[in-house]
């Protein structure tokens, strides 16, 4: 796709360039909300939200290079998923399950382990840990960013974030100890 001419007839109106946009842009921004958001009505709710927002702001996205666009509309599919999560669930919870230990090194062979069984973890973790570990961990955002986002401390963001990697390895050691890996 080339990028500046489509965002061109995009900022002119041109309804076959903003369906084209749309088409290249969801599938990346379904997967990316994904990670944020459990419930597929939930993600359909935010992607309008965000398509909405793209377009109602495209004429003043300034254009930076291949693939500033994407980064653009991450950024705008981020903020609109934290933004969903603080309306409608609290992005900090309490963990609902006891760990048996808070700090644990995971000695584990790391292969076999597939992307299907990890995102099955990350859907059922605490909305707070998945937050903090998906800005962190997949985004790159720093706990300082992280606690200006979500409007924690930057200590809650450690905290979220330890917590959730405890949570990724407990439970990859019990699926393994079950044989479901």
């Amino acid at each position: 796709m080339d990028e500046q001419l489509l965002i061109k007839q995009c900022k002119q109106q041109q309804r076959q360039a903003q369906q084209r946009l749309f088409e290249e842009l969801y599938p990346s921004a379904y997967r990316l909300s994904r990670r944020y958001l459990f419930r597929s009505q939930d993600i359909e709710d935010v992607l309008i939200g965000v398509f909405v927002r793209i377009f109602r702001h495209l004429e003043s996205f300034e254009y930076r290079g291949e693939g500033s666009l994407r980064k653009w509309v991450n950024t705008i599919v981020i903020h609109e998923c934290i933004r969903f999560l603080s309306a409608y669930r609290p992005v900090i919870t309490e963990e609902d399950v006891t760990f048996l230990a808070a700090e644990r090194d995971w000695d584990g062979d790391p292969s076999g382990v597939d992307a299907e069984q990890v995102m099955l973890i990350l859907d059922q973790m605490p909305a707070g840990y998945r937050t903090v570990f998906n800005l962190y961990a997949m985004e790159g955002y720093t706990h300082s960013e992280i606690a200006g986002l979500l409007n924690i401390t930057e200590g809650t963001s450690k905290s979220q974030l330890s917590k959730a990697r405890n949570h990724i390895i407990e439970k990859l050691k019990e699926r393994k100890s079950y044989g479901t890996l």
